[in-house]
């Protein structure tokens, strides 16, 4: 009998004992969740949409919630080239509240789509003197410039140095034999980066010399990369040994130790990395709040840490006694290098070009490099033994391969940009299936030529 009160009141215990823990389970959670609503409900987020590498966003995000602890700052990262898409897909006040990015083309595409707010408030907006003699800045201020950019050629010095390959002094040398295989560089239909370069050598040496140009480099490198930042890290890493890059992820590597070196090529464009406001963004005041912070004296003196290495636009941050001595050279080397550069052009061809680079480059890569090396392989011998119907052949591979059979009067080139989007995308698919067949035709009998004249000279 006592044993079995005993046990009873044992039982009773142990079911006491598993309610109170489950009680106290529940106020923990409840508690937390609480919390978690306060912390929640006490900061504001600010959706930045952005191309930029990490290392740029982390170090802005660190800074901004430190000066503005009432907000949280998430990035969303995705290419330049898709800005439009990405953004008219989401609904009204889903959007993000901030775009910034390298690509000037890519702010005119956006303004153009309503896409952007103007920026009209905020003293530290309206104080920031902008690098407007570029032609960058928007006049009506629906984007601002926040920071100041070349380009040109980066390349790994351990690399060449260890394959006895020199280093590059601009665009032409990277046509060359030696450098065959050792490039990388990314498709203006996937890098806003990409497309300035391409752009800028087609405004510079004029559309035909300006493809050939283009392609003799291409036909030299060993990838084309997805994403313009594949590009310095494969070349940082040593898989490749040279890169057409945006100056800033060149001298980011090597202000951290890395052994690389970069210069800016002519013909090229000096332009800046803008900012703006999305229309219909989930949180305008805090979106504001951000860009004045990065156009701010503190947010423009960011820029001058390792990790970034780009060149402030405000007057203010050249002035301190604390900037590093290459700044002002590295200023003017990215504004003398420059090209007359009509934005209007670029804008108004800005899908004709990547749709001829990619049906030239990006899907036939591997018939373009097989063609160029068997080209490469004939010249190295004509040059000890010239041979007239050898040249002759080569000559005309050489004429099949390094031009774009797309002239630029071509109507759907430049005209496509005043279309409707609908008879614009349908105008520029029928023109790129026809492009991409004659494109095959041309590398194929290339081919061939180059390799009759490589079997006469064997």
């Amino acid at each position: 009998m006592t044993g079995n009160r005993l046990a009873g009141g044992f039982a009773q215990g142990r079911i006491g004992a598993s309610i109170l823990m489950k009680w106290r389970a529940l106020c923990i959670f409840l508690w937390v969740t609480a919390l978690s609503a306060t912390s929640a409900a006490a900061f504001e987020s600010v959706v930045v949409a952005s191309s930029f590498p990490k290392e740029v966003l982390v170090v802005y995000k660190k800074a901004f919630e430190r000066r503005n602890p009432q907000y949280r700052v998430e990035f969303v990262n995705f290419p330049g080239t898709n800005t439009v898409p990405f953004l008219t897909d989401r609904k009204t006040g889903s959007r993000p509240d901030v775009f910034w990015g390298s690509s000037p083309d890519s702010f005119r595409t956006m303004r153009t789509h309503g896409l952007l707010q103007p920026l009209v408030n905020g003293d530290a907006v309206e104080a920031v003197s902008h690098a407007s003699t570029h032609g960058i800045d928007d006049e009506e201020r629906f984007y601002k410039s926040q920071a100041l950019s070349g380009y040109g050629v980066m390349w790994n010095t351990r690399y060449l140095e260890a394959r006895a390959i020199p280093a590059p002094t601009g665009w032409g040398d990277l046509t060359q034999a030696v450098y065959f295989g050792h490039i990388t560089m990314s498709s203006p239909s996937r890098s806003g980066t990409t497309h300035s370069i391409v752009e800028s050598i087609l405004q510079g040496f004029g559309w035909r010399d300006g493809w050939s140009l283009i392609l003799r480099i291409a036909g030299n490198c060993g990838t084309i990369t997805e994403r313009s930042f594949g590009v310095p890290n494969s070349v940082t890493r040593g898989r490749f040994g040279v890169g057409l890059v945006v100056d800033f992820l060149a001298l980011s590597g090597k202000s951290t130790g890395f052994p690389v070196d970069f210069i800016y090529a002519w013909p090229s464009i000096s332009t800046t990395a803008s900012i703006g406001l999305i229309t219909d963004g989930r949180n305008p005041r805090g979106g504001r709040k951000f860009i004045e912070f990065t156009l701010s004296e503190e947010g423009q003196t960011l820029l001058l840490q390792p990790t970034i290495s780009r060149l402030p636009i405000l007057p203010a941050v050249y002035a301190k006694s604390t900037l590093p001595d290459d700044y002002h050279k590295l200023f003017l080397q990215a504004t003398q290098q420059t090209s007359r550069y009509d934005l209007g052009l670029s804008e108004s061809r800005y899908l004709a070009v990547g749709i001829i680079f990619d049906q030239l480059v990006t899907f036939r890569h591997r018939q373009l490099v097989r063609a160029t090396e068997v080209i490469h392989s004939a010249q190295r011998l004509l040059q000890h033994r010239p041979h007239a119907q050898a040249q002759s052949l080569v000559d005309q591979a050489i004429g099949l391969v390094y031009q774009s059979p797309i002239s630029e009067s071509d109507g759907w080139v430049v005209s496509g940009a005043t279309m409707p989007a609908a008879s614009r995308l349908s105008s520029m698919a029928i023109q790129e299936a026809e492009l991409g067949r004659k494109i095959s035709t041309n590398y194929l009998a290339a081919l061939g030529f180059a390799q009759q004249a490589l079997a006469l000279l064997q």
